[in-house]
């Protein structure tokens, strides 16, 4: 008997997975009525050319099908199970596995299953199911995950910026007149993650990347209330702009020793929504301990 992490595709682990604990559900992104599976008929580069010639892609959830079947096929193996989702503030995954959660649970009381809401999106959920599987990794007992998978979550920190417009604005997350005066005057949004509800919002805005890359960096201590916690690992997000990914990691080394910085490349889940120009950044505002720092 084991204790199985089960995820969806947006974690960006979908295709690199070796890790015998971890099951990863597949999010659909969709062109046309068509539907693709990340890393198995579409990858990212492939969805970004495609969408910088006009193509538009949305996403799917994970059917509460698909959910009630793999949780119910771990539990009959006794395992545990644990699922942690997307944000519920980016889709309703949480309460279609919570649904089927309950579902199981009327079958049979004595599943030990739990599913948890991450608060997270992109790099932060991949961020948040690696140190997940290390407590695992470190037989940590079901409740004992339990109580720190919360703060783990609530910990998480997210700051990104896009550098061009036009797909929050196919999104619907900016207006035509804010798409087109924020190009004219290179405006960059830096946004994060709600706390509370897991939704996007605009923090600030930069003009160019000097200013967006000074405005990160001061918004990372804010948000560590300038006790930036060097005893982790940085995860740093790029879509095709890597180059940009390596100037960022430059400037933040001139501040901040981390333990360890990871870049990560956008997925398709969010990719599909946030378009190939997502520079973001992703770190814990407390120190989790020795276990978790290098995860």
């Amino acid at each position: 008997m084991s204790i199985k992490i089960i995820t969806d595709s947006a974690c960006q682990l979908a295709g690199s997975n070796e890790n015998e604990n971890l099951i990863i559900l597949d999010m659909p992104v969709i062109s046309s009525d068509k539907e693709y599976i990340e890393g198995k008929t579409i990858n990212s580069n492939d969805m970004f050319s495609r969408m910088k010639n006009g193509e538009v892609f949305k996403t799917s959830q994970v059917p509460y099908k698909v959910y009630y079947e793999n949780f119910k096929t771990e539990l009959e193996q006794g395992n545990d199970v644990i699922c942690i989702t997307l944000s519920s503030g980016l889709t309703s995954t949480f309460q279609t596995a919570t649904m089927a959660m309950n579902a199981l649970l009327e079958e049979n009381k004595d599943y030990k299953i739990m599913v948890k809401d991450s608060l997270c999106a992109c790099a932060g959920e991949t961020s948040v199911i690696n140190k997940a599987l290390k407590l695992v990794e470190l037989n940590y007992t079901f409740k004992e995950l339990d109580e720190n998978l919360d703060e783990i979550f609530a910990s998480q920190e997210h700051i990104f910026t896009v550098t061009n417009l036009e797909y929050l604005y196919r999104g619907g997350r900016l207006s035509k007149t804010q798409k087109v005066m924020g190009s004219l005057l290179n405006i960059r949004p830096i946004m994060s993650v709600d706390k509370n509800d897991g939704s996007l919002y605009v923090v600030e805005k930069a003009r160019g990347e000097k200013q967006a890359f000074a405005k990160i960096k001061n918004l990372m201590a804010e948000k560590c209330n300038n006790d930036v916690n060097l005893n982790q690992t940085l995860y740093v997000c790029y879509g095709e702009n890597e180059d940009e990914a390596d100037l960022l990691i430059e400037k933040i080394k001139e501040d901040y020793e981390f333990k360890k910085i990871v870049k990560y490349p956008l997925g398709c889940v969010i990719g599909a929504h946030i378009g190939p120009n997502l520079l973001s950044i992703y770190f814990s505002n407390k120190d989790l301990g020795d276990e978790l720092s290098e995860v």
